[in-house]
C-alpha cells in the first residue's frame, strides 16, 4: 500500500520527514511520491471547505452519522471523522461529571468539562497519570477512550506489551455498577493488543468494526472478522481499520 505525505497542524512534520527514506526504500521514491501529491491535494481541498464532511455521512448501526470536520489533526483525511462523531454521540447523554476520559482527545475540538487523564500531555485540566495507577474518588459512570489505549505499553521506553490489557482490566475496575467503557482502538498499530482483541482475552463485551473503504476516507461498518487484516499507515499514523469495544459493568 502506499504511504501518504503529511502537511498539517497535529502533526510532527520533522519526524514524518526523517521516515521518508525508509518508506520509499520499501514501496519506492515515485509510489511515495505520488502519494504525497494526492495527500497534499485532498488536505488543501478540505482545508479551503468551509464545512468540510458536515454534510456526508457514514452508517453504524443501521443509522446515518455525519463525518467529523475540524481543522486540528485534519479529520477529513483520517479515522478521527467518524471515531469523534461516535464518541460525541456517547458523551451526548453521559453525566461530565461522573465521566473520565483517557487520552486527552475531546478538549482539541470541543468544550470539555470531565476528568481526563494523560500521561505524557500537559495541558490545562488534564491529570498526567498513568492511567493503571488511576484511582477515583467516586465510581466512574463513562470510561471513554479514543485512539489511546494502543500506546499503553508499547510506546514507553520499557516496553511491556501486556500493559494495555491492565489497563483495561484496571479501568472496568473503576466503573459503578452498570456503568460503561466505550473506546475506539485503531487496527494494526498494536499487534499484541489486536490479538487479545480477536481472541476474546479483554474483558468487553461487545466488539464492532469499521473499515477505510477510499482514499477520499469513506468508512463503512463491517464484520469485525473482517477488519483484522487492515494495515495501519505508519508514516501518517493513519488506521485503515478502527474496532470500537465496549463493556457495560453488572449492575
Amino acid at each position: 500500500m502506499a504511504r501518504r505525505c503529511p502537511y498539517s497542524a497535529g502533526v510532527n512534520v520533522a519526524t514524518i520527514l526523517r521516515r521518508l527514506p525508509r518508506h520509499a526504500r520499501e514501496d519506492g521514491a515515485l509510489p511515495v511520491l505520488a502519494s504525497c501529491i494526492d495527500w497534499g491535494t485532498r488536505w488543501a481541498l478540505g482545508a479551503a471547505r468551509a464545512h468540510g464532511a458536515a454534510s456526508q455521512t457514514f452508517t453504524f448501526d443501521g443509522r446515518e452519522v455525519p463525518y467529523y470536520w475540524h481543522r486540528y489533526n485534519h479529520t477529513w483525511l483520517n479515522e478521527r471523522a467518524v471515531e469523534l462523531s461516535l464518541a460525541m454521540d456517547v458523551m451526548a447523554t453521559a453525566d461530565g461529571s461522573r465521566t473520565v476520559e483517557v487520552g486527552n482527545v475531546l478538549p482539541h475540538y470541543v468544550r470539555a468539562s470531565h476528568l481526563i487523564v494523560d500521561k505524557y500531555e500537559r495541558s490545562p485540566g488534564v491529570l498526567n497519570l498513568d492511567v493503571v495507577d488511576m484511582v477515583l474518588e467516586e465510581p466512574a459512570d463513562l470510561v471513554l477512550s479514543i485512539s489511546t489505549l494502543e500506546h499503553v505499553g508499547l510506546d514507553e521506553p520499557d516496553k511491556e506489551p501486556d500493559k494495555a490489557r491492565r489497563a483495561i482490566e484496571h479501568l472496568v475496575s473503576l466503573l459503578a455498577p452498570a456503568g460503561r467503557i466505550w473506546v475506539t482502538l485503531p487496527v494494526g498499530y498494536n499487534h499484541t493488543l489486536d490479538r487479545q482483541l480477536r481472541g476474546g482475552e479483554l474483558p468487553f463485551t461487545e466488539l464492532k468494526a469499521l473499515r477505510r473503504v477510499s482514499a477520499a476516507n469513506d468508512w463503512e461498518q463491517v464484520a469485525v472478522d473482517d477488519v483484522w487484516d487492515a494495515a495501519y499507515d505508519r508514516l501518517l499514523f493513519t488506521a485503515h481499520g478502527l474496532v470500537v469495544a465496549e463493556l457495560v459493568r453488572e449492575p
